[in-house]
């Protein structure tokens, strides 16, 4: 038990000690009108990963998608994708995680499905 609350301890005093410094981080990004609707793309780019954003909204029919897809310097990758229409009252959601090549070469999922509101 005490080296549960030790290593808690630990943990904790280290959590303080790292909370004032951060990594260098890049997000760029934008928002236009286009065919239909607004697009959105968002990346951020860290020490060592990335992650992309996209999103579509229309403003005429009320759907919208977002995506988002990233990975890490260790050869993890995920994606996500989700959508909406509103008029048809159909929604989706699909995805992937990929863990890296050397831990778990043919490891990793993909789901996905479709539901009516």
């Amino acid at each position: 038990m005490k080296r549960i609350a030790t290593a808690a301890a630990v943990v904790f005093a280290l959590g303080f000690a790292s909370a004032g410094t951060a990594g260098a981080q890049i997000v760029y990004g934008y928002t236009v009108p286009g065919n239909g609707g607004v697009y959105s793309n968002r990346t951020v780019v860290g020490v060592g990963a990335s992650q992309t954003y996209n999103s579509f909204y229309s403003p005429y029919t009320g759907g919208f998608r977002n995506q988002v897809y990233g990975s890490n310097w260790l050869g993890q990758s995920y994606g996500q994708v989700f959508g909406f229409n509103p008029w048809s009252g159909m929604s989706y959601n699909r995805g992937f995680y990929q863990p890296n090549y050397y831990t778990m070469p043919f490891g990793g999922f993909n789901y996905g499905f479709y539901r009516r509101w």
